[in-house]
């Protein structure tokens, strides 16, 4: 039988630009929601039955306008709903991805996420030019009637660096060679289940080669060429060599990933107005298609510490020890693509140039529908799907 995850007693999802949320009361608190106090603060929740009661504080920034609630009722299996009014600061100016951030002529260091080993023998870049959209090939052949007169890659040349959506491109000679390895990977054989036919096994050619961190044996991007080295951001930390959150970075490798891949997916919906997107493994599989919902949300959940939640009332006193913690984030449905599932929205969206590929390390797509399904599960159980999708939010700080 398959754990579920503890329900968060306050789920409170706000919408920064409408400033408007919807609360959910988990059925932890109380069964008998009709025994069920409920005032609003400005700041604070507070929450009593004859038996506890606890204040929940919201996080800096997050205020309730007690008089606009509405709609409350009772989900059976969630708790208590209701739809108020949220005031906030204003959207929290949040950190560039490393493709936005890098430039020429400026001092960076380029390190393995998961050891913190230098990757790179140089710290200055002459050039950093940004790479046509992924999809840009698939338009030149829409666009031309004659043989595409661009089938070419593109190569960086000494101290040059490429910006994909994904990766960056870095020439051999600036890679460290005794900090990056190459390796070939191998036949790579996965199962698809095929409607009324035989498991079908996708193979990775064996001449493909990657490069590997030579400390931590970490996969961190492709040999594309005898010349060219792709490295991905998610398998990366690119900071200014004066920056100091990078012992941070390389430690939380969850966190890690869930806000380099949210903060992409923001930033390719706003700049290119491009919200669905296939996310593919460097083995050519397709692990997950994601529909970018809003990307203005904060979310509010109370902290999961089950033995401080809720205390008991003593001699009509209160104990606040309860908070809730705050977190921008980015609102996504999603469909999991292994072993067949979901095999015709999958074939559908494939062939639709409006859908935007994002290709990152197997393991990091897998790291990835591990973080998709925890958030899933997280939520009340009526807000963990809509239509025929899955619901999840990837945190951007």
């Amino acid at each position: 039988m398959e754990a579920k995850l503890p329900l968060s007693k306050v789920f409170l999802e706000i919408r920064n630009n409408t400033q408007n949320g919807h609360l959910v009361l988990g059925r932890a608190f109380t069964e008998d929601h009709s025994e069920l106090q409920i005032t609003l603060g400005l700041s604070s929740m507070y929450l009593q039955t004859p038996e506890k009661c606890i204040n929940f504080d919201l996080p800096a920034g997050v205020r309730v306008a007690p008089s606009s609630c509405r709609s409350l009722q009772y989900v059976e299996g969630d708790g208590l709903h209701m739809r108020l009014q949220v005031l906030t600061d204003g959207s929290k100016e949040l950190v560039p991805s490393m493709i936005r951030t890098l430039k020429a002529q400026a001092l960076y260091v380029f390190r393995c996420q998961s050891c913190g080993q230098s990757l790179l023998r140089t710290h200055i870049f002459r050039r950093v030019l940004p790479l046509p959209d992924g999809n840009w090939n698939d338009l030149v052949d829409h666009w031309c009637c004659h043989p595409n007169p661009f089938a070419r890659d593109f190569q960086p040349k000494l101290d040059d660096c490429l910006l994909g959506d994904t990766f960056l491109l870095v020439n051999v000679a600036n890679v460290d060679q005794t900090a990056v390895r190459e390796e070939e990977e191998g036949w790579l054989e996965i199962e698809q289940a095929m409607d009324g036919a035989k498991d079908d096994l996708v193979k990775v050619p064996k001449e493909k080669k990657i490069a590997v961190c030579t400390r931590c044996s970490k996969m961190l991007g492709d040999k594309t060429s005898s010349e060219t080295i792709k490295f991905y951001i998610t398998e990366l930390v690119v900071e200014p060599l004066i920056d100091r959150t990078m012992e941070r970075q390389m430690n939380e490798r969850h966190f890690f990933v869930e806000t380099v891949i949210a903060g992409r997916l923001m930033e390719l919906s706003s700049t290119q107005s491009t919200f669905r997107f296939c996310i593919q493994g460097h083995d050519g599989v397709t692990y997950a298609l994601l529909w970018v919902l809003n990307s203005d949300t904060i979310l509010v959940r109370s902290q999961d510490n089950t033995s401080s939640d809720f205390t008991t009332v003593v001699n009509e006193t209160v104990r606040n020890e309860s908070s809730c913690e705050a977190n921008n984030a980015v609102k996504v449905l999603y469909h999991p693509c292994l072993k067949g599932r979901n095999k015709i929205e999958q074939e559908k969206w494939e062939k639709n140039i409006g859908v935007h590929c994002m290709t990152f390390p197997a393991t990091t797509c897998l790291e990835l529908l591990l973080t998709l399904a925890s958030s899933t599960a997280s939520l009340p159980p009526s807000l963990q799907s809509m239509n025929s999708f899955k619901v999840a939010f990837l945190k951007l700080d």
